[in-house]
């Protein structure tokens, strides 16, 4: 554990730095991901592609503007350990904000949101930590011809639960570098970031070719002996992706990618391990409608394992399938998105490199009295069946409910549950499953909002 300890510490120091870069990058270059394009908009099915919040029909994100706003809500945790065997509920308070800028203008766009938030248990105050979220994306175009994008997730996180606020409900397919979102690390301090660039190339109206590297890290904290020791995890990824728009609203491509991850702190593979993947998929994207979206997208992955410490298990090399897709449908009165994924991916600290199948569901709906109610929900599989001599899978569901209702001066009124539960089963020691349920209500306050003009 004491090694575990070792390799935290230099990431509780470098956490602020993170966020400081994220708000020095929005101060010197008002940019953003969301590139008006055409054959990059369509080929976004897989790989680069950047999933985006799910919308009512005719509904536009607000643009051009720096707001901050605060939120209050009282809740009750019925697992604050994350631990059936220990099963402690406790009610707390939580005290969020959230600071956002958007800039769009023809020839660049900008999405910030910073996010700290605090919870305050009234007998677990050990847990009354600060925790806190970043999100940057950023798109310039160099030239008719060229642009430039760069996305950036920051995370330093306690808890099973990210937060209690709002969250948007993303469609589209995740892309195979994102970081394990379902298997979860149970009561565990963890800092996590996933950063990107995409410099896109558009040889003509029909055909783009998109050049795409990528970063990403996530640590452990302290683990209390719950269980085995976590792995961290740190990997690096480049990949080309070539698209080719055969209508005005489908688009289809391959993408070749290119991921070298190392995780280090475990056990149940050796204390260190790192996984090559190299990966070839085809995807289409097309707009059915101008209300339905549907993407697919399929291939061969080849895994290749380097430099393996001693442990229980090392990770077969061979050949493996990816495939999956997603499809969205927004109306006024009701969105709906449904995406599903089978892929090699990372274990989410409980292993090195599984095959990983996810499948998400999420909706929006209005109703009557300007009520909404968001429902979104999840099931992985964490399939060890990678490994020479691991029999393990990890199985999780994850859903939750919120209604909400804009009150007086720009508050908004929210009523949330959320539940989770995990099973693991075979015969690696990991940790126990559990299940963990949360009510809340509460407020959230728009403080400012001030426009940056066209």
């Amino acid at each position: 554990m004491s090694e575990n300890r070792n390799h935290w510490s230099p990431c509780q120091r470098k956490a602020p730095w993170a966020l400081v870069f994220s708000a020095t990058l929005v101060a010197l270059f008002p940019l953003g991901l969301a590139a008006q394009t055409s054959s990059s908009d369509q080929g976004s099915g897989y790989g680069t592609g950047i999933q985006s919040p799910l919308q009512f029909a005719g509904e536009n994100a607000p643009e051009n503007l720096v707001n901050l706003s605060f939120g209050a809500a009282a809740f009750y945790d019925d697992n604050v350990l994350g631990s059936n065997s220990d099963r402690v509920g406790d009610e707390a308070l939580s005290l969020s904000s959230r600071f956002g800028v958007s800039r769009q203008t023809e020839h660049v766009s900008l999405n910030f949101g910073y996010n700290p938030f605090f919870h305050l248990y009234r007998q677990f105050s050990q847990y009354d930590q600060l925790n806190q979220s970043a999100d940057l994306s950023l798109a310039l175009h160099l030239s008719p011809r060229f642009i430039l994008g760069l996305h950036d997730g920051f995370g330093y996180l306690y808890g099973g639960y990210p937060t209690l606020t709002e969250q948007p409900i993303l469609s589209g397919t995740t892309p195979p570098t994102s970081l394990n979102q379902l298997i979860l690390p149970y009561t565990i301090r963890t800092l996590s970031n996933v950063a990107g660039l995409n410099l896109t190339f558009e040889k003509s109206r029909r055909t783009s070719i998109t050049l795409s590297a990528g970063y990403n890290l996530d640590r452990f904290g302290n683990q209390g002996g719950v269980g085995q020791p976590l792995y961290n995890g740190k990997g690096a990824s480049g990949g080309v992706t070539v698209t080719y728009l055969i209508s005005e609203h489908t688009g289809l491509g391959f993408h070749l990618l290119h991921q070298d991850d190392t995780y280090r702190g475990g056990s149940i593979f050796g204390y260190e391990d790192r996984t090559q993947i190299e990966s070839g998929l085809f995807f289409v994207k097309s707009q059915l409608s101008p209300k339905l979206t549907v993407t697919l997208n399929g291939g061969p992955q080849y895994v290749h394992t380097l430099g393996l410490s001693s442990g229980e298990a090392g990770v077969a090399e061979g050949f493996y399938g990816a495939g999956g897709g997603s499809v969205t449908e927004e109306v006024r009165s009701t969105a709906l998105t449904f995406s599903i994924q089978r892929n090699v991916s990372d274990g989410g600290g409980l292993y090195t490199s599984v095959i990983n199948t996810s499948a998400n569901l999420g909706v929006r709906r209005r109703f009557v009295g300007r009520w909404e109610a968001d429902l979104h929900g999840g099931a992985a599989r964490g399939d060890t069946q990678l490994s020479q001599a691991a029999t393990e899978n990890t199985d999780v569901a994850i859903g939750g409910i919120d209604f909400r209702r804009p009150v007086l001066n720009g508050s908004m009124l929210h009523i949330s549950y959320a539940t989770m539960h995990e099973l693991n089963k075979g015969t690696l020691p990991v940790f126990h499953g559990f299940d963990r349920n949360q009510v809340s209500i509460g407020f959230d306050f728009r403080v400012k909002a001030a426009s940056l003009g066209q």
